[in-house]
């Protein structure tokens, strides 16, 4: 890791950021244990929670709170971009512990299959809350 970093807590996204194919943005964190992020990276493509997750190869817990969207001058906060490879392994990863508000119900069914279903995570790892 270029940074001695081993714990990140709720990374914020700049109101709409693209990325293209770039994801050096992004360093790589060996060192990092626990990751928790905001909304933003959950954003339709998932591309900004694929791109930590490829650079986070020791991460142990993963923390999502999926609280109301940010605007700003009415645009959703979000990192967008594209991606070649989509794939990732967490071998380490031991939970995801996701924080829902209220009205995000539908970002929350989307999480969830995308962390099923395309990176590999066991439902046994998932711990969901509800937040009013």
């Amino acid at each position: 890791s270029r940074f001695g970093v081993d714990r990140v807590e709720r990374a914020r996204a700049p109101p709409e950021l693209e990325m293209g194919n770039n994801h050096g943005w992004c360093p790589t964190f060996s060192n990092l244990k626990n990751l928790t992020l905001d909304s933003w990276c959950v954003h339709a493509d998932f591309y900004a929670l694929i791109v930590f997750l490829q650079n986070s190869p020791n991460l142990k817990k993963l923390t999502l709170k999926l609280n109301e969207p940010r605007y700003h001058n009415e645009v959703v906060s979000a990192v967008i971009g594209e991606l070649e490879d989509r794939s990732f392994t967490c071998e380490q990863l031991e939970i995801v512990e996701i924080i829902c508000s209220k009205g995000n119900e539908l970002l929350l069914l989307g999480l969830n299959q995308f962390l099923l279903e395309e990176s590999g995570i066991r439902p046994d790892q998932m711990r969901v809350s509800h937040q009013n």
